[in-house]
This record gives structure tokens, C-alpha cells and sequence, in this order.
């Protein structure tokens, strides 16, 4: 009950236009959601790691340090011929593989940067859809309290006229019933609105308590041009990176047919002759077999299969665009009818019932039924509006600042 009374108060702060002092507003409910998600910090740290791959790949490799010795202790014919030899090997990479290597990973780092903006993206209209998800249950619950309101009035009027002899026992109990409905629709109402006041302090990170009253101009729509799908949408440019990124790993792959040269130089000893010699060594593996080629062809092939499945995201994408576009409209269309057509017939219904009612020429059910009619349509422009941001919050799913 102290829940409900506490939901109650902030829907009649905000109806009465005065904002109370622990409020949020989108804006800040996305600045929230970026600092405090989880999701979009492993998204940045995976970013990070790409960035710090690059100054690792490409490297020469370590040379080698190499020691032999040969008989030690003597020769089995008893004679002593023993030889030290010490030197050190470096192989040098041929065909370009440390730059092919380097351009792996800096191709790497943009798959990692996209994903991460694809991740901000998805984060943040799951944070409008939040959002607008507690705005209409505000809005609603505005209504229903002033039907209860309503209804509180009605049973004392209807008790009152009981009294006096002018009305039936009937409309009194008929007054109460509507005002247990008024309750119970109400109380279903706050049960929705703590829901998805949860769901949203889920997403920005904090407790629900400090969420405070949401404030924003919930029954004002924006006109949307029709768009294409923009080229530069995270997901497209993920696949663009991955595309770029199996190129050159195809490059990298062809670059191991060409042989490596390993030089060595050191130092030998022979005891025998007191000897002491600089040697000089040079090795290069025989690649009879091409295996690079084949690994080539392979991984190109793997690229043009992305760059088919680019297209279909791409379309796949368009087509999503231009359904949530259509849907807008329509809710954006229902939400204007409704406001500008029904709302103003069902006061005027309203307001001539109640004037009949007083003068006795309509029941009191009449009364009742154009009261709760008018707050029905009510709620229905509220939930056309949420259908339409709803919508226009998928649309930021596609770019940051929308369409």
C-alpha cells in the first residue's frame, strides 16, 4: 500500500506540472546507461584490446643462440679432438609477412570499434523502449486518478440524491461499483508502472528509488521523412571491417610460400689445433609445396561470402527501417485522430450527460457509461502515443541521432 501511495503522489506532482526535485530525463537516463552498463564497458575494453594487438603483431622474430660441442672427454681412438662451437640465427621473414600480420590486427580494431557502437546503439533504445514504457504507465495512471476522483464524487452525489429521494438505490450501488473498477484498474496500473520503472533502473545501472519522476514531453510527436538505410550503420561497417580483415588474411596466408632466410655467424674452437675459427651459416626451406596459394583462394572465397552476407543484413536492415517508419506513421496518425476527433466528442458527451443527468432527463448509468467512455479514449491516446515511440525508438537502432 506505502508503494502505491508513493506512486500515486509522483503521478499527481507531474499532472499538477510541477516537476519534483529527484527527476530524470532521457538525456540523462542515456548518459547513465552509458557509464554504468556492463555490456558496453566489455564492449570499449575488447576495443582496447584490438588497438594494443596492433603494436604487438608484426614483429621480428628473437634470434636463436646456439652452442654445440663434440668430443668431449676424447675420441674413441684416444685422441683428443675436441670442438666448441658457439653462434647466434636470425630469420627474416620474406614476402611481406609482418605487414600483412600488422594489417590483420589494425583491420581487427575496427570489427572491435563497430561492434562497440553497435552495442551503444542496441543499449540505448532498449533505454528509450524503458523509458517510454514508464511514461505511459504515468500518463494512465493520471487518468485513472482522476476517474477516481471522479468516482468519489459520483457515490457522494449519488448517496445525496438517495437521501433526498431524487435517486435510486441502484445508482448508488451502481456509483460504487464503478468506483471499485476505478480502484481496481488503478491498482493494476502502479503494478505495471514499478515493473517497468525496474526494467529501466536495470538499464541505467542504478536502484529504482533513486530513479525519481520521469519528466519528458510525452505528447508531442515528431514528423519522420522516409529515409534510406545509411551506409555507415554500425552493423554494415562491422561487416566492412570483417570483409577487410579476411582479405588480409588472404594476403598473409599467400605470403607463406615465400621463403624464409635464416643467417647465422659465430664462433668455433678446435682444441686439437688450437684453432679458433668465424663461421658463417645461411638456411632457406625448399617450399615445393604452395600450401600458402591454396590457403589464399580459401579465404578470399570466405570474403565474398561475407560481402553476400553483408547485403542481405543491409536488406534485411532496409526492410526493418521501412516497417518501423510505416508503423510510426500510423500510431503518430491514431494518436492525432484520437486527440484531435474523439477525446473532444467524448467531452462534449460527457459534459451533455452530466447536464442531463442534473436535469433528469438521463440515468445515472448514462452517466457512468460517458465518464468511463471518455477516460477509455483517453487511455487509448496515451497508448497510440506509446506505440509510436516506441516505434521511434527502434528507429535510433539504426543511427545515433535518428532519422
Amino acid at each position: 500500500m506505502d508503494r502505491i501511495i508513493v506512486l500515486l503522489c509522483g503521478c499527481i506532482i507531474a499532472a499538477s506540472g510541477f516537476a519534483a526535485p529527484n527527476t530524470l530525463t532521457l538525456e540523462k537516463a542515456l548518459e547513465l546507461a552509458r557509464l554504468n552498463s556492463p555490456q558496453l564497458r566489455a564492449a570499449r575494453l575488447q576495443t582496447q584490446a584490438a588497438e594494443k594487438a596492433v603494436a604487438a603483431s608484426g614483429r621480428w622474430k628473437n634470434p636463436k643462440l646456439e652452442f654445440e660441442a663434440e668430443g668431449i672427454g676424447g675420441d674413441l681412438d684416444g685422441f683428443s679432438d675436441t670442438e666448441y662451437t658457439i653462434g647466434l640465427k636470425q630469420t627474416f621473414e620474406r614476402g611481406g609477412k609482418r605487414k600483412h600480420e600488422r594489417a590483420v590486427a589494425q583491420e581487427s580494431i575496427g570489427m572491435a570499434f563497430h561492434a562497440e557502437a553497435e552495442q551503444e546503439l542496441a543499449l540505448l533504445a532498449d533505454v528509450r523502449v524503458a523509458f517510454i514504457e514508464v511514461m505511459a504507465q504515468q500518463e494512465i495512471g493520471k487518468v485513472r486518478e482522476e476517474q477516481k476522483e471522479l468516482g468519489q464524487a459520483f457515490v457522494k452525489v449519488a448517496k445525496r440524491r438517495h437521501k433526498a429521494g431524487a435517486a435510486s438505490e441502484m445508482d448508488v450501488v451502481q456509483a460504487e461499483l464503478q468506483m471499485e473498477e476505478i480502484i481496481l484498474s488503478q491498482t493494476c496500473c502502479f503494478g505495471d508502472l514499478e515493473a517497468a520503472r525496474h526494467r529501466l533502473a536495470s538499464l541505467v545501472g542504478i536502484p529504482e528509488k533513486e530513479l525519481g519522476e520521469l519528466v519528458a514531453d510525452y505528447y508531442t510527436l515528431e514528423a519522420i521523412k522516409p529515409a534510406a538505410l545509411a551506409e555507415t550503420h554500425p552493423l554494415l561497417k562491422q561487416m566492412d571491417a570483417r570483409i577487410a580483415t579476411t582479405r588480409a588474411q588472404a594476403q598473409r596466408a599467400k605470403a607463406k610460400d615465400a621463403a624464409d632466410i635464416t643467417l647465422g655467424a659465430g664462433y668455433r674452437y678446435e682444441s686439437a689445433g688450437d684453432m679458433s675459427t668465424f663461421v658463417l651459416g645461411a638456411s632457406m626451406p625448399l617450399n615445393f609445396v604452395r600450401s600458402g596459394r591454396a590457403e589464399e583462394a580459401a579465404t578470399l572465397v570466405r570474403a565474398d561470402a561475407l560481402a553476400a552476407q553483408r547485403e542481405e543484413i543491409r536488406r534485411k536492415l532496409q526492410q526493418e527501417l521501412s516497417v518501423i517508419s510505416a508503423l510510426y506513421k500510423g500510431a503518430k496518425m491514431e494518436a492525432e485522430l484520437t486527440r484531435n476527433n474523439l477525446i473532444p466528442k467524448a467531452v462534449q458527451a460527457y459534459e451533455l450527460s452530466q447536464a442531463g443527468y442534473e436535469a433528469g432527463r438521463y440515468s445515472w448509468i448514462e452517466l457512468i457509461a460517458s465518464q468511463q467512455h471518455l477516460a477509455e479514449i483517453r487511455v487509448r491516446e496515451i497508448e497510440a502515443l506509446k506505440d509510436a515511440h516506441l516505434a521511434r525508438a527502434e528507429l535510433y537502432r539504426f543511427m545515433k541521432e535518428g532519422i
